[in-house]
C-alpha cells in the first residue's frame, strides 16, 4: 500500500472513530422523557404491575418512560376475579379481557383493572336502621348521585329499603355492571340499580368498558406467565447506524483509492 492510500484509509478510520465517540459521549446525558399513567382498580380489589414493577393506584399517577412498551399484569384480591382492562388516552378508549396487557405508552393516560366478586350472591335484608353507601365511579361515565373515583361519595340508605342509583356512559364507553362490596359481594348488570342495603355500610362502584372491547362477564381461562418486553435503546441504535455508515464509506473510499 502506498503512502497516499494509507493516509486516505487512516483519515477514514479516524473520522469514523470520532463520530462514534461523539455519539457515545452523549449517552449518559440523554434523559428519556416521561409521561404519566393514572391507575384505577375496582374498589381496590387487586394490584397491578408494569414490567414487573408495582404501580400505585390513585390520582397522583405513575411516571413511565414515553415511547417504551409496558406489559401490565394484575393479581386479584381474595373473593374477586379479574375481567379485563380499560385504557384511555387523548386518542380514545380501548380495552381487552386478556390476563395481561401490553401497550406503547406515549402520552398521559389512564388504565383500569376491572374486578367483580367471584360469586354473585343475593343478599337478604336483615336488621334495621340507617345504611351509608359509598359510591365510586371511575373513568367511563357518571352516576346519579354522583360517585367519585378515589374518595367516593356518601349516599344515605335504609336497611331493608331500596335505594335507586342510575348511570350514564361517557362517549366511547358501555356500561358493564355494578359491583357491591359488603359482607356478601354482589354484581348487578341492570342499567339502573335498585339496591337494598342489608348492613350499615357498603361500597358500590359502577363499571364502564370501552365500546367494542369484548370484555364479558365472567372472565375465563388461567393467568399466563408475565412476559417482559425488552426495548432496544434508541441511542445505541444511533451509534450502530453511524458505525455502519462509516464502515460503508470507508470500504467504498478504500476500493476507489485502489483503482
Amino acid at each position: 500500500m502506498n503512502t497516499k492510500k494509507a493516509k486516505v484509509l487512516a483519515m477514514i478510520l479516524l473520522t469514523s472513530t470520532l463520530l462514534i465517540l461523539a455519539v457515545s459521549a452523549n449517552v449518559p446525558n440523554v434523559k428519556a422523557a416521561t409521561t404519566n399513567l393514572v391507575l384505577y382498580t375496582t374498589l381496590g380489589m387487586g394490584t397491578v404491575s408494569a414490567n414487573g414493577t408495582a404501580l400505585t393506584a390513585g390520582s397522583a399517577g405513575n411516571p413511565l418512560t414515553s415511547g417504551d412498551t409496558y406489559t401490565f399484569t394484575q393479581t386479584a384480591s381474595s373473593g374477586f376475579q379479574f375481567i379485563g382492562w380499560a385504557y384511555a388516552d387523548a386518542s380514545g378508549p380501548t380495552g381487552t379481557n386478556t390476563a395481561s396487557y401490553s401497550k406503547v405508552i406515549s402520552q398521559a393516560c389512564s388504565l383500569e383493572a376491572l374486578y367483580v366478586p367471584s360469586t354473585n350472591t343475593t343478599a337478604t335484608p336483615s336488621g334495621s336502621g340507617a345504611s351509608t353507601i359509598t359510591l365510586f365511579a371511575t373513568a367511563g361515565g357518571e352516576t346519579s348521585p354522583k360517585g367519585t373515583p378515589f374518595t367516593g361519595a356518601s349516599v344515605s340508605g335504609v336497611i331493608g329499603h331500596s335505594t335507586t342509583i342510575t348511570q350514564t356512559p361517557g362517549d366511547g364507553y358501555t356500561f358493564l355492571c355494578w359491583v357491591v362490596q359488603c359482607s356478601s359481594n354482589n354484581y348487578y348488570t341492570s342499567s339502573t340499580l335498585n339496591y337494598t342495603p342489608t348492613e350499615s355500610g357498603a361500597a358500590l362502584e359502577a363499571l364502564w368498558i370501552p365500546t367494542g372491547s369484548g370484555i364479558t362477564l365472567p372472565s375465563t381461562g388461567p393467568t399466563p406467565t408475565p412476559t417482559k418486553v425488552d426495548e432496544f435503546s434508541t441511542v445505541m441504535g444511533a451509534v450502530l447506524a453511524v458505525a455502519l455508515v462509516a464502515a460503508a464509506l470507508g470500504t467504498f473510499a478504500y476500493k476507489k483509492s485502489r483503482n
